[in-house]
């Protein structure tokens, strides 16, 4: 790279100014090199971003999962309050529960928390079978018994 460099400042320009094939040549390949390494860091970082991302909304959909496993495991009548964060590093978010397990989309990426065997609803009546939680609102996570007495976890926003 020295020698390169040595190269271009030596032989770049002639006598009379003109600017000599060698040097021209160094230059260019100077240049390609640089826009390389430019363009290898460019994608190191959005791939950094990407995992930051995924392990952020990870972390939250455990947290969520774990209020609502010990919101169930407390029993009927039991409830806790959660406030979801207001973005996912600047990145709008969206949390879907159901039945099957709690999902994160963010940034056209979707993260899957897992939920133990529980009904999960998002009124009183036992309707709403899928839940949505959106970002910077306050929820109320409750255990709740239906006539038959099978257990749901009620998770309703807060005004």
């Amino acid at each position: 790279m020295v020698l390169i460099l040595n190269n271009i400042n030596v032989s770049m320009m002639e006598s009379k100014g003109m600017i000599s094939a060698d040097g021209l040549i160094s230059f260019l390949v100077l240049i390609i090199l640089l826009t390389s390494f430019i363009n290898i860091i460019g994608d190191r970082i959005d791939t950094v971003n990407s995992i930051d991302e995924a392990s952020e909304s990870r972390v939250l959909g455990e947290n969520i999962a774990q209020e609502i496993e010990t919101t169930r495991s407390n029993g009927p009548g039991y409830y806790t309050i959660y406030k979801t964060p207001r973005t996912i590093l600047h990145e709008y978010y969206v949390v879907h529960i159901n039945s099957s397990g709690l999902f994160i989309f963010v940034n056209g990426k979707t993260c899957y928390s897992f939920l133990g065997l529980v009904r999960v609803t998002g009124s009183e009546y036992f309707r709403d079978l899928e839940v949505t939680m959106k970002p910077d609102k306050t929820y109320n996570i409750s255990n709740t018994q239906d006539t038959l007495t099978n257990t749901w976890i009620v998770v309703r926003e807060l005004e």
